[in-house]
C-alpha cells in the first residue's frame, strides 16, 4: 500500500462526515473565509475545533504528512465524543506505526464505546505489542464475556495478528487455563500454536479439548494438521481412520482422511475413502475430481472417465474436467474423442496445454504439418511461451520419428535463445537418437558449466557415458551427483543401476533397478531390470518384468530392443 493512500477521498465527502460528527457553525452559515496568502497551506481554523482538526488531518493524510495526520485526528479524538473519531485516530497511527498515540486514541474509542468489541480488540493488540500483557488481558477477558461461543476463536485470530507470535502464544495460553474447563478455549489456543509455528504445543491442548467434548472433529482435524507437521504423518491417519470408523458418516472428518491419504501418495487408500464419500453424498464436485485423478493414477482409464464426466455434468470444473477426459482418450488412443475434449477446454490454467495436446493428437492422426502450424500460431500469439512450444513442436516431430527435423528446429531456436538450458537439454535427447553424441555431450556441458547441479543434465550424461561409451568411471561420478540431488527420483535410481551393471557390479545393479522399478513401472526401467535378471540367469523373472511392461507400452523402442536381443 502506498503511504497516506488510506487517506483518499474527496473533500466534499470529509466535510460532510465532519458535520455529522458534531457540526460546524461556520460551514452552516456559508463559506468560510479564504486563509490568508501565507497561510494557504492549512485550512483556516473553523468554529468547530474538532471539525478543523478532522479536515487537517485528511488533507495531511492525502499529502503523505502521516505524523501531521495522527496529531491533529488524534487531537480531534481529545475533542470529540464521537467513536468514530477515536476509531480512525487510532487507524491513523497505527498506519503511521505511531505506538504510544495509537493506544491513546485506541483507550478513547473504548471509553466512549465500552460495548464495541472491535475497539476492546483493537486496544487489546496494541498492548500486547506494546509488553503490556496484563492490560491486554482485561480487554480480551471482556471480548470473551460478551462474544459468545465463538469468541475464543475471535481472540485467537486478533492475536494471530501480532508480530511477536510467542508473546501472543502466551497471552491465549493464560486466557485458556483461566477457561480451563472449556474446550473451545484449548481449541483456540492449539490453533493459534500451528500459526506461531509451535506444532508440539498443540497435542496437549488439543488432548485437554478432546478429553473435554470427546470426538470433537475440530481438534482432531487441528491435532491431525499437528502431527504432520511434527513428521508423524502416519500417527495423524491412524488417529483419524479411527475417527471415521467411529463417525462413518461425518463428512468433514471423511474429507480430511481422504485428502491426507493422497498427501502421504496411499493412494489405494484414497480412493476408498473418496469412494465412501461419494456414496454418502453423491455429486460433489471436490469427490468426483479427486476419484478422477486417482483412477488416472491407477490406470483404471473406465472409472477416471465415468468420474470426470460426472464432474463435467455438474457444470463444475468443466475445463479441468475436459482436459483430462481428453488425456485419457488420447492415452487409449481414441483420438477424435481426444479432440472433442480438448476443444471444451476454454479457460484457465488449462487452456494452453489443451491446445498444444491438440497438435500432438494431429501429429497422431497423421497431420505433423498442421500441427506444427498450430504450434506456429500459437507462438506468435504467446511470445512469453515461445521455449515451451518450440520444445512441444520438437517432441512432435520426435515422436513420430524425424529426428532431424527436430534437430533442425531445436537449432533454430537456440539461435534466438542462446545457452536456453531445456532447448540445449531437449536437443541433446534428439541428438542421441540420430547418434550425434558429439552434440549430445557438448549441450550437457554446456548445461553443466552454468549450472553445475542441473539434475537432468548430470543424470543424462552420466546415463549417455554409460550406456553408449565405455567411460564407465566418469559417467559414475554424474550419476552419483544426479542421485545425491535427488535421492528418490526413480530415473536416476535408474541410470545408477544401469551404470554399475556396465561396471559389471550385477548384485548392486540389480538392487538399483528393483528399486527404480518400485518407484515407477516405466518401460525402460523394466527392460534394464529385466536384463540383468536375464544375465544373471532368473530367465521366468525376466519374461515376467518384460511381459508386464509390453502389456502397458507395446511401442517403446527401449523395450523392443531388449526383447529382440534376448527372446529372438
Amino acid at each position: 500500500m502506498k503511504p497516506g493512500s488510506d487517506f483518499v477521498r474527496p473533500l466534499a465527502a470529509l466535510a460532510a462526515a465532519a458535520l455529522a460528527l458534531g457540526g460546524c457553525a461556520a460551514l452552516r452559515g456559508g463559506t468560510p473565509p479564504a486563509p490568508a496568502p501565507e497561510a494557504a497551506a492549512e485550512p483556516a481554523q473553523p468554529a468547530d475545533p474538532v471539525m478543523y482538526h478532522v479536515l487537517v488531518g485528511e488533507i495531511a493524510g492525502q499529502r503523505d504528512a502521516l505524523d501531521v495526520a495522527v496529531e491533529h485526528y488524534l487531537e480531534a479524538a481529545r475533542r470529540s465524543r464521537s467513536p468514530a473519531v477515536a476509531a480512525r485516530a487510532a487507524r491513523i497511527a497505527i498506519y503511521a506505526r505511531r505506538q504510544a498515540e495509537a493506544i491513546e486514541a485506541a483507550e478513547r474509542w473504548v471509553a466512549l464505546a465500552p460495548d464495541d468489541l472491535d475497539a476492546r480488540q483493537t486496544l487489546a493488540i496494541l498492548y500486547v505489542r506494546a509488553g503490556r500483557t496484563d492490560e491486554a488481558l482485561v480487554q480480551l477477558r471482556r471480548v470473551l464475556a460478551a462474544g459468545g461461543e465463538g469468541a475464543f476463536d475471535t481472540v485467537a485470530a486478533v492475536l494471530a495478528r501480532e508480530k511477536d507470535r510467542a508473546r501472543a502464544l502466551d497471552v491465549m495460553d493464560r486466557l485458556r487455563h483461566e477457561a480451563a474447563g472449556r474446550p473451545q478455549a484449548h481449541l483456540a489456543y492449539a490453533r493459534l500454536a500451528i500459526h506461531a509455528g509451535r506444532p508440539e504445543a498443540v497435542l496437549g491442548a488439543t488432548a485437554e479439548a478432546l478429553r473435554l467434548r470427546p470426538g470433537w472433529v475440530q481438534a482432531l482435524l487441528v491435532r491431525a494438521r499437528a502431527l504432520v507437521l511434527l513428521d508423524r504423518r502416519d500417527e495423524a491417519l491412524a488417529e483419524l481412520a479411527a475417527a471415521v470408523r467411529e463417525r462413518p458418516r461425518d463428512w468433514r472428518l471423511g474429507l480430511a482422511h481422504a485428502r491426507m491419504l493422497v498427501e502421504a501418495r496411499r493412494f489405494d487408500e484414497a480412493r476408498a475413502a473418496f469412494r465412501r464419500l461419494d456414496a454418502l453424498r453423491p455429486d460433489q464436485p471436490d469427490v468426483l475430481h479427486a476419484l478422477g485423478l486417482l483412477a488416472i493414477e491407477a490406470r483404471d482409464w473406465e472409472a477416471a472417465r465415468r468420474n470426470l464426466e460426472r464432474l463435467y455434468a455438474l457444470g463444475k470444473r468443466t475445463d479441468e474436467a475436459a482436459y483430462f477426459l481428453g488425456s485419457i482418450a488420447e492415452t487409449r488412443k481414441r483420438y477424435e474423442e481426444a479432440l472433442r475434449w480438448f476443444g471444451r477446454v476454454q479457460r484457465g490454467e488449462y487452456r494452453l496445454d489443451a491446445r498444444v495436446r491438440i497438435a500432438r493428437v494431429r501429429a497422431r492422426m497423421g497431420d505433423v504439418d498442421g500441427a506444427r502450424a498450430l504450434l506456429k500460431a500459437l507462438r506468435l500469439r504467446n511470445p512469453a511461451l515461445t521455449v515451451r512450444l518450440f520444445l512441444a513442436e520438437g517432441e512432435i516431430l520426435s515422436d513420430v520419428g524425424r529426428h532431424a527435423e527436430a534437430l533442425a528446429l531445436y537449432t533454430r531456436a537456440l539461435e534466438r535463445l542462446p545457452d536456453n538450458a531445456e532447448l540445449l537439454y531437449a536437443r541433446a535427447l534428439v541428438a542421441e537418437k540420430l547418434d550425434r553424441l558429439d552434440m549430445v555431450e557438448a549441450d550437457l556441458r554446456r548445461i553443466l558449466a552454468k549450472d553445475p547441479d542441473n539434475v537432468h543434465a548430470l543424470n543424462a550424461l552420466g546415463y549417455t557415458l554409460a550406456d553408449r561409451t565405455d567411460r564407465y568411471q566418469e559417467a559414475l561420478g554424474y550419476i552419483r551427483r544426479a542421485l545425491e540431488l535427488r535421492p528418490d527420483n526413480p530415473a536416476i535410481i535408474d541410470s545408477m543401476g544401469w551404470v554399475q551393471y556396465r561396471l559389471g557390479n550385477h548384485e548392486r545393479a540389480l538392487e538399483y533397478l528393483r528399486r527404480a522399478y518400485e518407484l515407477s513401472q516405466d518401460p525402460e526401467i523394466a527392460a534394464h531390470l529385466g536384463e540383468v535378471l536375464w544375465v544373471m540367469g532368473d530367465r521366468p523373472g525376466a519374461r515376467k518384468v518384460w511381459e508386464s511392461a509390453l502389456r502397458e507400452a507395446p511401442e517403446n523402442e527401449v523395450l523392443k530392443r531388449v526383447l529382440e536381443r534376448f527372446l529372438r
